[in-house]
């Protein structure tokens, strides 16, 4: 029987995928060109060739006759390959093309929303700083710019006058593999994270995650909190939102990730999404919340059979993201296992070990786990919150710092 899925990139974000899918019979190909990602130590297999590069893969592969799936769990930038890959191997479930452009560049999705007839905002898109200087002079700042091809907030800088978009324009295409920014207006107000499953071009289920984020210049996730309180309007306008998205993009089978702030006048904005699941234990939080679990959903889907979707009440739940602050190499991890004790805690993924040089959370490769925490109030979920801090501590050696804990960025 045909139970192998290559399973593209290794990165922290897909760690719980390759567990999961052996739990569930699956075995996995990790495809990544970093031996040392974490995916790697977790998989069945690896095989050491870039996401990137299709064609590559398909040469090492296109033998074997046990591929049942290909997925790529954890980052926007494999989705071209899955795509080219489900296709050349006729594979259930193909990712539709334009889903994949409007995953991996932003001002395709910007257009997506529009001819969809979702809540917009004004940004320009381009090359150069002077020309994105003379397109956005009648925009309002601050602004943020973006690579149109990043994920994990590389490469997202504040610009908060005009003056200063020329040097914010260059430093950010230094991310783009495109070479492509976008410049957009700033939307004041909650960050939110929208997890959606599509069946049959139908949104089967939808969550909505409380996303905080490190200040400006950088919008790095720091934790989600499931479920988000929206107002009346906006929950009763979200799924008609998302279906307008998806039947605009021909998008009929899989899960959906998408950015999305609610100003301070409750109108909803999409800023950005995936086709795919999101990162940063997002998925382990909504399987604690509402008991669906994406990941088996995901892979049922690329397999070609029916996800099983039994949805409960919510439960208060969060990934708490573990970062540091400072620059050092890591002498010790402390409290881990009376972490694991605490019987709020689902979940605790850790990424570093002895040795790992750590670096400033300044984008999301750079965490130093998660914590999943469920709870039945929020209350107490804040406070066994506040007791993983005060317990997990990460230890740096001389040459780093002084020891430190957590250090987990301020919001």
């Amino acid at each position: 029987m045909r139970r192998t899925l290559v399973v593209l990139g290794g990165a922290d974000g897909s760690v719980g995928v390759y567990r999961r899918a052996r739990e569930l019979g699956y075995r996995t190909i990790c495809v990544d060109v970093r031996a040392g990602a974490p995916g790697v130590a977790v998989a069945d297999e690896y095989l050491q060739l870039s996401v990137r590069a299709p064609e590559r893969i398909d040469a090492a592969l296109r033998s074997r006759t046990d591929i049942a799936g290909v997925i790529c769990p954890a980052s926007d930038v494999g989705l071209p390959t899955q795509a080219w890959l489900s296709k050349a191997w006729n594979l259930p479930s193909p990712l539709p093309h334009a889903a994949v452009e409007a995953s991996v560049d932003k001002p395709v999705f910007r257009a997506v929303c529009e001819r969809a007839g979702v809540p917009t905002y004004r940004s320009v898109s381009g090359t150069s700083g002077p020309e994105l200087v003379r397109a956005a002079r009648h925009m309002r700042f601050p602004t943020l710019v973006k690579p149109v091809d990043s994920s994990g907030s590389r490469g997202v800088i504040s610009c908060p006058d005009p003056g200063k978009l020329r040097s914010v324009v260059a430093e950010s295409l230094t991310f783009s593999q495109r070479g492509r920014v976008v410049v957009e207006e700033h939307l004041d107000g909650r960050h939110l994270t929208i997890e959606a499953l599509v069946v049959d071009g139908d949104i089967a289920f939808h969550a909505v995650t409380e996303r905080t984020i490190t200040p400006p210049p950088l919008f790095v996730t720091t934790t989600h909190t499931m479920p988000a309180d929206l107002p009346h309007d906006a929950a009763q306008a979200l799924p008609g939102m998302l279906a307008a998205v998806c039947a605009e993009i021909g998008y009929r089978n899989g899960p959906l990730t998408f950015d999305a702030v609610l100003t301070r006048d409750d109108t909803l904005y999409l800023i950005e999404m995936g086709a795919r699941m999101g990162g940063n234990g997002i998925a382990e939080v909504v399987e604690n919340c509402y008991g669906v679990d994406l990941m088996a959903a995901t892979m049922a889907q690329a397999v070609g059979e029916k996800p099983v979707l039994t949805p409960k009440p919510p439960m208060p739940t969060l990934v708490h993201i573990l970062a540091s602050d400072r620059t050092g190499r890591l002498a010790a991890i402390e409290g881990a296992e009376e972490v694991r004790a605490m019987p709020e805690v689902a979940d605790l993924q850790l990424f570093v070990h002895e040795g790992t040089l750590v670096r400033p959370y300044e984008q999301a490769g750079y965490k130093l786990g998660y914590v999943v925490l469920t709870a039945s109030s929020v209350e107490q979920l804040r406070s066994a919150e506040s007791a993983v801090r005060g317990t997990l501590k990460f230890r740096l050696d001389a040459q780093g710092s002084e020891e430190q804990d957590m250090a987990v960025p301020l919001p």
